[in-house]
């Protein structure tokens, strides 16, 4: 992640990785979470989603699902991110990721 934070420092953007707790498959996770942060994002024209993945537990179970995003205003962007994240209920131990320029977890609040 801390390359995907560099990449977006030097262009000037800032970059958050979203931690969503819970079996939550990768179609499911593009249509309940990605594609609505996105479509905020687009909208406020304050950046985008740029991927996403999922980490298998033992067997096929998914852990945690995870979502890439580039900002173009860090306090807008995390601000929004977080916004939206509650809006569409995300789980209760969800975290939006800091890396740069130190490493800092924005829990998901209520």
């Amino acid at each position: 992640m801390m390359g995907f934070a560099r990449v977006a420092a030097n262009d000037g953007d800032h970059f958050f990785y979203i931690k969503i707790p819970g079996d939550i498959r990768p179609d499911e996770r593009g249509e309940r979470f990605e594609e609505p942060l996105d479509a905020a994002l687009t909208a406020h024209d304050l950046g985008e989603t740029t991927g996403g993945g999922s980490q298998v537990a033992e067997g096929i179970t998914v852990e945690f699902c995870g979502i890439d995003v580039v900002v173009t205003d860090r306090e807008r962007g995390l601000r929004l991110i977080l916004e939206t994240l509650r809006s569409l209920d995300a789980p209760a131990g969800t975290v939006v990721e800091e890396y740069l320029p130190e490493r800092i977890d924005h829990p998901l609040t209520p």
